[in-house]
């Protein structure tokens, strides 16, 4: 059976540079880990949750919007479960993930810790062929069909150590390849997800009581695509408000803003802007994030806590 080359062309005209189809990169891991690596899930709060809207590459026609809700809960100081759920339409693709997480923390040393994570993911992708303009309308593709709609499963694992204000981790969301409708041709690696893992590691310094610094290095790869990395700087005041900046590889420039309500309610703002190829093109891209947090009660220390 023949593919007709026109798809595919449509697919990459959305994702510039050719790479195969992967997630889109959301920067509410800036504030949300979670969200990036399940090995965070419910370490930090007793329980939070967040929507994201991201509007990728603005004025720009068949752009990529997404929408995705995160949650996440600690169910005593050793386990965490969350999850998350993700829907990006593009043109005529949209895809749809959903992930189940669950991570195990435990305390190494004083002031030491490990958590190991472990998540489950449906991941869907659908064509919408009512929109094509094709030349041949009996393409054996089409077949009088309206879409193409693909579900796999898939496992992904990682681990997070913890020292102080610093955190590393290692993920692995997509541990296996899927196979396609499209294996063995010219659309393998588009529509599937590939296996791919990424490192994380930030940390934060405290300049006096009320303000502090965090860095954010996050560097990550698909298979069959280019490595990507990101690097951010963020001020904090009395961890309710808070600016950023961050750069991602190819010229893409941001600037992360947002501010914590009554300790509970978060609103946090992203505008990325490209340096090069898409100059005078796009509007840029604009994110906004929601959230509730639950935090945990702080310890008040006693005399018996110290050793004399």
């Amino acid at each position: 059976m023949k593919k007709p080359a026109l798809i595919i062309l449509i697919l990459f005209s959305f994702y510039p540079g050719g790479s195969s189809q992967q997630l889109p990169l959301l920067d509410n891991y800036l504030i949300n880990p979670a969200s990036l690596s399940p090995a965070f899930t419910g370490k930090y709060n007793l329980f939070e949750a967040y929507i994201t809207y991201r509007n990728e590459w603005i004025n720009i026609p068949g752009s990529p919007l997404t929408g995705a809700l995160n949650l996440d809960a600690m169910v005593n100081k050793n386990i965490g479960l969350g999850g998350n759920i993700q829907l990006t339409k593009a043109g005529i693709l949209t895809n749809f993930t959903a992930n189940f997480n669950f991570a195990y923390h435990i305390q190494v040393a004083r002031q030491h810790f490990l958590s190991f994570a472990i998540n489950v993911v449906l991941y869907q992708n659908s064509i919408n062929l009512t929109e094509l303009i094709v030349s041949n309308p009996q393409d054996p593709m089409l077949n009088g069909r309206d879409n193409i709609t693909e579900t796999f499963p898939n496992v992904g694992t990682s681990i997070l150590y913890s020292w102080r204000d610093l955190n590393v981790c290692i993920a692995f969301p997509l541990l296996f390849n899927n196979r396609s409708f499209y294996s063995n041709s010219t659309y393998d690696h588009v529509m599937a997800l590939d296996r791919n893992w990424l490192f994380y590691a930030n940390y934060s310094v405290g300049v006096n009581p009320a303000w502090k610094l965090k860095f954010d290095l996050l560097i990550r790869n698909s298979q069959y695509t280019p490595w990507n990395y990101e690097l951010s700087t963020m001020v904090t005041y009395n961890d309710a408000y808070w600016f950023g900046l961050f750069y991602r590889r190819n010229n893409i420039i941001g600037i992360t803003a947002g501010l914590s309500i009554l300790n509970a309610m978060v609103i946090n703002y992203n505008y990325e802007f490209s340096g090069s190829s898409m100059t005078g093109r796009s509007g840029g891209t604009h994110e906004i994030s929601l959230g509730y947090t639950l935090k945990k009660k702080k310890k008040v220390v006693s005399l018996k806590d110290y050793n004399y």
